[in-house]
């Protein structure tokens, strides 16, 4: 029968398969007579009985030797065959070739053993590496770890032959510890981080370039190619080592005074420029929240006149600046936004910004939320610091800010490009700017406001910057600081006319559920709510004989306060907010009319008014009512209010 597993030889190659047959069959008597003599020998060493040795007359036997440790399996004939260098590589790989063609258990058996040797053979130079690991290791482990430090130059010590190299060490501590590969040290250019064994006495590697970290200083100027002058954190002046890094971009010109590096403060290392800042990221006072929802004509009872002054402003820039120059005005504007507590301030700085973002929308033809940020806002929590000079870096820094975005283009989808005005808002600037003499801290943060905001500062004239500063004391803000900050100054005061309460009041009920009344229209609930509401609150005939009473100082007469001398926008806007959520509560549980009642309204307005009485005294009246400059309030008198109010005794 065929053997189709079986290697075929053609003709030519018969000549050579008897050669091999032949060389096969010596191998195999070769093989099997040295394994006859093995086991013969092997079988007469372990067939002899236990020797006896008499001691004191007696026999007793020798204990049995304990049998060695078996050796390895020793090669069958095949295996013998494979491994004999001296057959021809082409004959053995035929054998192979036939063994693993023909998948029978013993040649099976065969190949297992094979790949067995080849472990075995292999198990001398693994133990070996292994064991020079290990070594390794345990010499590491002696050593301690290993050192970190920065290179900083390459030096000749006279009398010897191995090269120096001078570094510092991350405690400061400078070093000359020996380089002993010659490629490595031709390769340390200064700045580089290297690694030391673990006692300093010799340079093993370079670590790379990961490492950095460190403070940012100004650099000032280069003393030599080597050195450079820094102003660092403290704001003191040092001399330290430039990084090879550094160096090269000094040569190319990218490192000129001023700019910011890298430094490492206890090595007195300068490692790297700092990199330039892209985008918006590293403006820290930037408002990047979304343009509020402040609409002048909904949301504004009484708008102020510099909502429209700015706005006009900010057109007439970006479309027809020219005329501007032409009467040389200035691209800067400024504004004080004085004002009680309440009275309309941050909503108006919030109108003028959304005005001035419909205004770029408009001229630039992009939407509303596509327009980058252009506001700004300080607040004293982000000045002042414990150390000293940090706060007025901080605020020269917010005005820095400012400036640079001013002077960033903004390019239109159309292709043209703008300078986009800028609105910088200094929240409660009583805080930031109160008269200089009270404290030197102060003093200082004010000096440094006051140099920024110089109008004859042609940086400032010639940016296309608003700056907005709001106060609730006008009075404590110091007479230079208003004039420069306040070349236009808007006062916000009470809702003690009676127009503007109704203006004020209409805006905040509408678009509110109002509840039905004879048929009424919504438009003219709204128009009789507002005046049932005034005359409620201003009728000289009504129902309110005063809240308190006020007496000043050297004088006996009390002045009556009564409930329209404490309105406010502020305050309008929480009765609205608490009548309104009265109204959803009574409307779920099916209580009464649904929508806002007349009565929901005066009863809001006397809570809201009776929590503001609860808090007056003489030193804070001045704070929630209008009081003459110059006069001191020497007594308060709360008058006593009814338990109801005479709306609640009407029929609904």
């Amino acid at each position: 029968m065929t053997n189709f597993g079986a290697p075929r030889f053609s003709r030519a190659n018969r000549g050579n398969c008897v050669i091999f047959s032949a060389s096969l069959r010596a191998a195999t008597r070769s093989t099997a007579s040295s394994a006859s003599r093995t086991a013969a020998s092997s079988n007469g060493a372990f067939s002899s009985s236990p020797i006896s040795i008499p001691i004191n007359g007696k026999h007793h036997p020798q204990p049995k030797k304990k049998r060695p440790m078996p050796k390895p399996k020793k090669p069958g004939i095949i295996e013998s065959v494979l491994a004999n260098p001296a057959l021809p590589i082409e004959r053995r790989l035929e054998l192979l070739a036939t063994l693993a063609a023909n998948p029978g258990q013993e040649n099976k058996a065969i190949l297992a053993a094979i790949l067995e040797l080849l472990t075995a053979s292999q198990g001398p130079e693994l133990y070996a590496q292994k064991l020079a690991e290990l070594n390794e290791l345990i010499k590491q482990l002696q050593d301690g770890p290993l050192r970190n430090a920065l290179f900083i130059q390459i030096c000749q010590i006279p009398g010897s032959s191995v090269r120096q190299a001078h570094v510092v060490l991350d405690d400061g501590t400078g070093a000359y510890t020996a380089v002993p590969d010659a490629k490595l040290a031709d390769s340390l250019r200064p700045g580089d981080c290297v690694i030391l064994d673990g006692k300093g006495r010799a340079l093993l590697a370079r670590a790379g370039d990961s490492r950095k970290v460190g403070d940012v200083a100004q650099l000032e100027r280069w003393v030599n190619e080597a050195h450079i002058e820094i102003t660092g954190r403290t704001q003191e002046r040092c001399v330290v080592v430039a990084g090879q890094a550094l160096r090269d971009k000094f040569q190319a010109g990218q490192a000129p005074p001023g700019s910011n590096v890298l430094v490492s403060p206890r090595q007195s290392v300068a490692l790297d420029l700092m990199p330039s800042q892209d985008g918006l990221a590293h403006y820290r006072y930037l408002e990047k929240k979304p343009v509020p929802e402040v609409s002048v004509e909904e949301d504004i009872g009484a708008p102020p006149k510099c909502i429209e002054e700015l706005s006009e402003m900010i057109r007439l820039e970006l479309t027809n600046p020219e005329l501007r120059r032409r009467y040389r005005l200035p691209r800067c504007a400024t504004r004080l936004l004085a004002g009680v507590s309440g009275s309309g301030k941050t909503l108006a700085v919030h109108a003028i910004w959304r005005r001035m973002y419909e205004t770029m929308s408009e001229v630039t033809g992009t939407p509303l939320d596509k327009l980058p940020p252009r506001v700004f806002s300080l607040r004293m929590s982000q000045v002042l610091v414990m150390w000293l000079g940090e706060s007025d870096r901080n605020l020269d820094r917010y005005f820095s800010e400012v400036e640079q975005l001013a002077d960033e283009p903004f390019v239109a989808p159309d292709g043209k490009s703008y300078k986009l005005p800028c609105l910088a808002i200094l929240e409660e600037v009583d805080g930031l700017a109160a008269a200089r003499g009270r404290e030197p801290i102060y003093d200082r943060i004010l000096t440094t406001a006051l140099q920024r905001l110089d109008p004859a500062r042609q940086e400032l004239r010639d940016r296309f910057i608003i700056y907005i500063a709001t106060t609730n004391k006008p009075d404590v803000v110091d007479p230079a600081f208003a004039r420069r900050i306040g070349s236009s100054v808007e006062f916000f005061s009470r809702l003690n006319r009676k127009q503007a309460f109704v203006a004020v009041l209409q805006k905040q009920l509408r678009g509110l559920p109002l509840a039905s009344q004879n048929g009424y229209a919504q438009p003219e609930l709204l128009r009789k709510l507002s005046a049932d509401l005034a005359a409620w609150l201003f009728s000289p005939n009504g129902t309110d004989k005063g809240l308190v009473e006020l007496t000043y100082a050297g004088s006996t007469t009390p002045q009556v306060r009564y409930r329209r001398d404490f309105l406010t926008g502020a305050l309008v806007n929480r009765a609205v907010q608490q009548a309104a959520e009265k109204a959803s509560r009574a409307e779920d549980g099916a209580v009464g009319p649904p929508g806002l009642s007349f009565e929901l309204l005066v009863r809001s307005f006397d809570d809201q008014l009776r929590g503001i009485v609860e808090q007056l005294n003489e030193q804070n009246a001045r704070e929630y009512t209008d009081v003459p400059d110059g006069v001191r309030v020497a007594t308060l008198r709360r008058i006593a209010q009814p338990t109801h109010l005479a709306v609640e005794f009407q029929r609904t």
